[in-house]
Protein backbone atom coordinates (compact mmCIF):
# COMPACT_ATOMS: atom_id res chain seq x y z
CA UNK A 1 0.00 0.00 0.00
CA UNK A 2 1.54 3.31 -1.52
CA UNK A 3 1.37 6.33 0.68
CA UNK A 4 -0.11 9.47 -0.79
CA UNK A 5 0.42 11.64 2.01
CA UNK A 6 2.77 14.97 1.88
CA UNK A 7 6.02 15.15 4.23
CA UNK A 8 4.42 17.39 7.20
CA UNK A 9 5.92 20.89 7.30
CA UNK A 10 7.85 20.46 11.20
CA UNK A 11 6.11 23.20 13.56
CA UNK A 12 7.90 24.18 16.68
CA UNK A 13 5.94 23.05 19.78
CA UNK A 14 7.65 26.09 21.62
CA UNK A 15 6.54 28.96 18.62
CA UNK A 16 2.67 28.89 19.97
CA UNK A 17 2.14 25.40 18.71
CA UNK A 18 0.61 22.69 21.43
CA UNK A 19 1.43 18.92 20.52
CA UNK A 20 -2.12 18.37 19.92
CA UNK A 21 -2.68 21.36 17.32
CA UNK A 22 0.69 20.20 15.82
CA UNK A 23 -0.94 16.79 15.12
CA UNK A 24 -4.08 17.59 14.34
CA UNK A 25 -2.17 20.42 11.43
CA UNK A 26 -0.67 17.49 10.61
CA UNK A 27 -3.17 15.08 9.97
CA UNK A 28 -5.58 17.74 7.62
CA UNK A 29 -1.94 18.15 5.83
CA UNK A 30 -2.59 14.25 4.45
CA UNK A 31 -3.63 14.23 0.83
CA UNK A 32 -5.75 11.10 2.53
CA UNK A 33 -7.41 13.11 4.70
CA UNK A 34 -8.78 15.38 1.97
CA UNK A 35 -9.20 12.85 -0.71
CA UNK A 36 -11.25 11.13 1.86
CA UNK A 37 -13.17 14.60 3.05
CA UNK A 38 -13.70 15.20 -0.61
CA UNK A 39 -15.50 11.39 -1.21
CA UNK A 40 -17.86 11.68 1.58
CA UNK A 41 -18.77 15.37 0.72
CA UNK A 42 -19.80 14.57 -2.81
CA UNK A 43 -20.95 10.71 -2.39
CA UNK A 44 -24.10 11.58 -0.76
CA UNK A 45 -24.58 13.66 -4.23
CA UNK A 46 -24.40 10.66 -6.42
CA UNK A 47 -26.02 8.22 -3.88
CA UNK A 48 -29.54 10.15 -4.57
CA UNK A 49 -29.11 9.44 -7.98
CA UNK A 50 -29.57 5.83 -7.37
CA UNK A 51 -33.29 4.50 -7.56
CA UNK A 52 -35.57 4.34 -4.17
CA UNK A 53 -35.30 0.13 -4.84
CA UNK A 54 -31.63 -0.48 -5.47
CA UNK A 55 -31.25 1.54 -2.08
CA UNK A 56 -33.78 -0.32 0.11
CA UNK A 57 -32.15 -3.63 -1.17
CA UNK A 58 -29.20 -2.64 0.07
CA UNK A 59 -30.01 -1.10 3.37
CA UNK A 60 -32.59 -3.64 4.23
CA UNK A 61 -35.68 -1.93 4.65
CA UNK A 62 -37.95 0.50 2.27
CA UNK A 63 -37.56 4.04 1.73
CA UNK A 64 -38.82 6.38 -0.57
CA UNK A 65 -37.00 9.89 -0.21
CA UNK A 66 -39.12 12.90 0.15
CA UNK A 67 -37.09 15.28 2.42
CA UNK A 68 -33.29 16.68 2.16
CA UNK A 69 -33.72 15.37 6.13
CA UNK A 70 -33.57 12.01 4.74
CA UNK A 71 -30.20 12.10 2.55
CA UNK A 72 -27.89 12.11 5.41
CA UNK A 73 -29.75 9.20 6.81
CA UNK A 74 -29.30 6.98 4.06
CA UNK A 75 -25.75 8.14 3.06
CA UNK A 76 -24.88 6.55 6.32
CA UNK A 77 -26.68 3.49 5.85
CA UNK A 78 -24.51 3.04 2.70
CA UNK A 79 -21.30 4.00 3.43
CA UNK A 80 -20.87 2.48 7.55
CA UNK A 81 -20.40 -0.90 6.45
CA UNK A 82 -17.10 -0.60 4.47
CA UNK A 83 -16.14 2.64 3.87
CA UNK A 84 -15.90 4.76 6.84
CA UNK A 85 -13.95 1.56 8.41
CA UNK A 86 -11.51 1.37 5.98
CA UNK A 87 -11.34 4.73 5.91
CA UNK A 88 -10.75 5.10 9.30
CA UNK A 89 -8.45 2.32 9.24
CA UNK A 90 -5.93 3.39 6.25
CA UNK A 91 -5.43 7.13 7.53
CA UNK A 92 -4.68 6.52 11.36
CA UNK A 93 -2.30 4.05 10.56
CA UNK A 94 -0.29 6.96 8.80
CA UNK A 95 -0.74 9.16 11.88
CA UNK A 96 2.23 6.73 13.19
CA UNK A 97 4.08 5.27 9.87
CA UNK A 98 4.14 7.65 7.84
CA UNK A 99 6.19 10.25 10.85
CA UNK A 100 8.68 6.86 10.29
CA UNK A 101 8.23 6.65 7.11
CA UNK A 102 9.30 10.80 7.00
CA UNK A 103 12.11 10.41 9.34
CA UNK A 104 10.26 12.99 11.37
CA UNK A 105 9.14 10.47 14.51
CA UNK A 106 12.41 10.68 15.93
CA UNK A 107 13.11 14.36 15.90
CA UNK A 108 9.19 14.28 17.22
CA UNK A 109 10.62 12.10 20.69
CA UNK A 110 13.33 14.24 20.92
CA UNK A 111 11.19 17.57 21.96
CA UNK A 112 11.09 18.45 25.46
CA UNK A 113 7.21 16.55 25.36
CA UNK A 114 6.85 13.52 27.28
CA UNK A 115 6.24 10.41 24.91
CA UNK A 116 2.93 9.88 26.42
CA UNK A 117 1.36 13.03 25.92
CA UNK A 118 2.77 12.39 22.35
CA UNK A 119 1.03 9.04 21.64
CA UNK A 120 -2.03 10.44 23.68
CA UNK A 121 -2.44 13.70 21.44
CA UNK A 122 -1.77 11.41 18.31
CA UNK A 123 -4.97 8.61 19.37
CA UNK A 124 -7.34 12.04 20.29
CA UNK A 125 -6.53 13.47 16.67
CA UNK A 126 -7.20 9.66 15.02
CA UNK A 127 -10.64 9.25 17.05
CA UNK A 128 -11.53 12.87 15.98
CA UNK A 129 -10.89 11.79 12.10
CA UNK A 130 -13.91 9.61 11.77
CA UNK A 131 -16.36 12.32 13.03
CA UNK A 132 -14.21 14.84 10.26
CA UNK A 133 -15.44 12.38 7.58
CA UNK A 134 -18.57 11.83 9.30
CA UNK A 135 -18.92 16.02 9.41
CA UNK A 136 -18.28 16.30 6.06
CA UNK A 137 -21.04 13.22 5.27
CA UNK A 138 -23.73 15.23 7.16
CA UNK A 139 -22.91 18.64 5.52
CA UNK A 140 -22.79 17.10 1.79
CA UNK A 141 -26.35 15.05 2.70
CA UNK A 142 -27.38 18.22 3.76
CA UNK A 143 -26.42 19.99 1.06
CA UNK A 144 -27.64 17.67 -1.84
CA UNK A 145 -30.78 16.85 0.20
CA UNK A 146 -31.99 20.50 1.02
CA UNK A 147 -31.40 21.48 -2.89
CA UNK A 148 -33.33 18.58 -4.52
CA UNK A 149 -36.37 18.07 -1.75
CA UNK A 150 -36.38 21.16 0.81
CA UNK A 151 -36.27 20.73 4.73
CA UNK A 152 -40.12 21.19 5.80
CA UNK A 153 -41.37 18.96 7.80
CA UNK A 154 -42.61 15.87 6.66
CA UNK A 155 -44.18 12.06 6.77
CA UNK A 156 -41.74 9.83 7.59
CA UNK A 157 -37.91 9.35 9.23
CA UNK A 158 -34.74 10.42 8.44
CA UNK A 159 -33.64 6.62 9.12
CA UNK A 160 -31.86 7.11 12.00
CA UNK A 161 -34.36 7.72 14.63
CA UNK A 162 -37.80 5.74 15.46
CA UNK A 163 -39.47 4.09 12.67
CA UNK A 164 -36.20 4.09 10.48
CA UNK A 165 -37.40 5.96 7.43
CA UNK A 166 -41.08 5.28 7.60
CA UNK A 167 -41.23 7.06 10.82
CA UNK A 168 -44.13 7.45 13.51
CA UNK A 169 -45.47 10.24 11.73
CA UNK A 170 -44.93 13.70 10.60
CA UNK A 171 -41.30 15.29 11.70
CA UNK A 172 -40.80 18.25 12.10
CA UNK A 173 -37.32 19.83 10.79
CA UNK A 174 -36.07 20.03 14.55
CA UNK A 175 -37.02 16.60 15.09
CA UNK A 176 -34.98 15.49 12.18
CA UNK A 177 -31.90 17.49 13.02
CA UNK A 178 -31.73 15.89 16.56
CA UNK A 179 -32.29 12.49 14.93
CA UNK A 180 -29.36 13.17 12.40
CA UNK A 181 -27.31 14.88 15.11
CA UNK A 182 -27.68 11.80 17.35
CA UNK A 183 -27.12 8.88 14.95
CA UNK A 184 -24.16 10.46 13.64
CA UNK A 185 -22.61 10.73 17.18
CA UNK A 186 -22.99 7.01 17.67
CA UNK A 187 -21.43 6.56 14.55
CA UNK A 188 -18.55 8.20 15.29
CA UNK A 189 -18.26 6.58 18.35
CA UNK A 190 -18.68 3.11 16.52
CA UNK A 191 -15.50 4.31 14.53
CA UNK A 192 -13.33 5.00 17.50
CA UNK A 193 -11.74 2.21 18.11
CA UNK A 194 -10.98 1.26 15.21
CA UNK A 195 -8.79 4.31 14.99
CA UNK A 196 -7.27 3.28 17.91
CA UNK A 197 -6.67 -0.06 16.92
CA UNK A 198 -4.45 1.58 13.81
CA UNK A 199 -2.64 3.96 16.23
CA UNK A 200 -2.21 0.56 17.92
CA UNK A 201 -0.67 -1.47 14.93
CA UNK A 202 1.36 2.13 14.01
CA UNK A 203 3.41 1.88 17.22
CA UNK A 204 3.58 -1.75 16.70
CA UNK A 205 4.82 -1.79 13.01
CA UNK A 206 6.07 1.82 12.60
CA UNK A 207 4.81 1.05 9.45
CA UNK A 208 1.68 2.40 7.34
CA UNK A 209 0.53 -0.17 4.91
CA UNK A 210 1.45 -3.09 8.00
CA UNK A 211 -0.55 -0.59 10.32
CA UNK A 212 -3.85 -0.46 7.75
CA UNK A 213 -3.43 -3.83 6.69
CA UNK A 214 -3.51 -5.34 10.14
CA UNK A 215 -6.65 -2.91 11.15
CA UNK A 216 -8.44 -4.33 7.82
CA UNK A 217 -7.71 -8.05 8.18
CA UNK A 218 -8.83 -8.00 12.28
CA UNK A 219 -12.29 -6.45 10.87
CA UNK A 220 -12.55 -8.70 8.24
CA UNK A 221 -11.51 -11.77 10.73
CA UNK A 222 -14.29 -10.44 12.92
CA UNK A 223 -16.87 -10.57 10.22
CA UNK A 224 -16.08 -14.65 9.79
CA UNK A 225 -15.76 -15.26 13.61
CA UNK A 226 -19.38 -13.93 13.75
CA UNK A 227 -20.55 -17.84 12.51
CA UNK A 228 -19.67 -18.79 16.25
CA UNK A 229 -23.08 -17.40 18.40
CA UNK A 230 -21.22 -17.82 21.52
CA UNK A 231 -18.71 -15.38 20.02
CA UNK A 232 -20.61 -13.19 18.67
CA UNK A 233 -21.24 -10.03 21.60
CA UNK A 234 -17.32 -9.44 22.01
CA UNK A 235 -17.25 -8.88 18.18
CA UNK A 236 -16.40 -5.58 17.15
CA UNK A 237 -18.39 -5.67 13.94
CA UNK A 238 -21.38 -6.55 15.62
CA UNK A 239 -21.80 -3.81 17.21
CA UNK A 240 -20.96 -0.99 14.09
CA UNK A 241 -24.72 -0.68 13.68
CA UNK A 242 -25.39 1.01 16.72
CA UNK A 243 -26.59 3.95 15.12
CA UNK A 244 -29.34 2.14 13.21
CA UNK A 245 -32.86 1.32 14.74
CA UNK A 246 -33.01 -1.38 11.90
CA UNK A 247 -30.10 -3.51 13.76
CA UNK A 248 -30.80 -7.04 13.61
CA UNK A 249 -29.70 -8.04 16.68
CA UNK A 250 -30.40 -7.99 20.63
CA UNK A 251 -27.93 -5.53 22.05
CA UNK A 252 -29.05 -2.27 23.02
CA UNK A 253 -27.07 1.17 21.85
CA UNK A 254 -25.52 1.39 25.71
CA UNK A 255 -24.12 -2.57 25.57
CA UNK A 256 -22.61 -1.62 21.99
CA UNK A 257 -21.13 1.81 22.97
CA UNK A 258 -19.78 -0.02 26.33
CA UNK A 259 -18.11 -2.69 24.83
CA UNK A 260 -16.62 -0.52 21.85
CA UNK A 261 -15.17 1.43 24.71
CA UNK A 262 -13.54 -1.03 25.94
CA UNK A 263 -12.01 -1.97 22.66
CA UNK A 264 -10.83 1.73 22.56
CA UNK A 265 -9.44 1.96 25.59
CA UNK A 266 -7.75 -1.22 25.56
CA UNK A 267 -5.97 -0.08 22.58
CA UNK A 268 -5.00 3.62 24.43
CA UNK A 269 -3.41 1.57 26.92
CA UNK A 270 -1.62 -0.68 24.83
CA UNK A 271 -0.22 1.89 22.36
Amino acid sequence: MTSTTQKPKSLPISAGYGVLSLEFRKLLGFRSVRLGLLVTFILPAILTLAPDEGIAQVIGADILLVSGWQVPGMSLYLMMPFLFPLLAAVTCAEIIGGEKDWGTLAPLLLRPVSRSRIALSKLFVAILYPFLLLFSTLIGGLVIGGLRYGFGGFIGGTGLGDGAFTGVGELEPLGAFAELFKGYVIAGAVLAPISAMAILFGVIYLNTAAAALSSVAIILLMGILKVFTWLRPLLLTEHLDAYSPLRQNSFTVTQSLVLLGMYTLVCAIST
